[in-house]
């Protein structure tokens, strides 16, 4: 910063890149709070965007296979699993985080990302990889918060077993051809996330979906300082087509020019 502009980007060791223009797209935590130091107009943005709590944690059960997805037969659609009668989903969210050991799991979202690869095959012969992915609570990991990755203990590894062996039953339940042929699987805890995101409470979708946050005048591509730009699923919503769009979004404001409009012209 200089003259309280955004002039470019320090790197660890002290490099400095020069730039008329600089884009954060590491969500608004990282930015106001680990980028911006104390500078008066950052702080200001960092104490208006922290009334915004995190999104949501989440599990995430990575396995692998030792089968070919012409033994597994794997879609290559998404399944999202949902308790039976769970209509009020509201109220299932509510239930499970307070009783976690005897409500269901909200939703079950299971992906087979081997299956939609053409080229996996040629790659990785005989393997084929799931992902499996729910809710969590922070808080339910948090006695774990200061431990290091890999290093957290017989009691983390019990829990994140157990946790495992309930998402495989989804698994079995709705793909029962892969069950004799699961060879790995590691599950991710918001600590994970934490660890390799440096999300402060392991979110899985940076700020919480609320109307307050969409309707918050900081949560744009142009802000307070001048030549800093936000991106990223901050400054929209959730999931690759929210980042996708704030992309477009940012470039717009850079440009002074309606981006997608040209977009959707050049493609009529």
């Amino acid at each position: 910063m200089k003259g309280g502009k955004a002039v470019g980007v320090k790197m660890a060791d002290g490099t400095v890149i020069n730039a008329p223009k600089v884009i954060s797209s590491i969500g608004t935590h990282l930015t106001f709070n680990h980028l911006l130091g104390q500078e008066s107009k950052a702080q200001k943005m960092k104490n208006q965007v922290e009334e915004i709590k995190p999104s949501a944690s989440h599990l995430c059960l990575y396995i692998g296979l030792n089968a070919s997805q012409e033994v597994l037969n794997l879609p290559q659609t998404n399944f999202w699993i949902y308790p039976e009668g769970g209509y009020d989903h509201d109220a299932t969210v509510k239930n499970y985080l307070e009783d976690p050991d005897n409500h269901p799991f909200p939703v079950v979202y299971i992906s087979f990302p081997s299956a939609k690869d053409p080229d996996w095959a040629n790659r990785y012969p005989d393997r084929s990889t799931i992902e499996i992915i729910t809710l969590t609570n922070y808080e339910w990991f948090a006695e774990w918060d200061n431990t290091r990755w890999h290093k957290r203990g017989e009691e983390y590894d019990t829990y994140k077993e157990r946790l495992s062996q309930r998402l495989l039953e989804y698994m079995y339940d709705y793909v029962p051809q892969t069950k004799d042929y699961v060879e790995t699987y590691e599950l991710s805890s918001p600590l994970s996330t934490k660890h390799f995101v440096n999300y402060q409470k392991g979110e899985i979708y940076g700020l919480d979906h609320t109307p307050d946050r969409f309707e918050h005048k900081e949560l744009r591509p142009s802000t307070a300082i001048k030549n800093l730009y936000l991106t990223g699923q901050d400054i929209v919503t959730a999931g690759i087509g929210g980042a996708l769009m704030s992309g477009l979004l940012t470039a717009s404001a850079i440009l002074s020019k309606n981006v997608v409009k040209d977009i959707m012209t050049k493609e009529s």
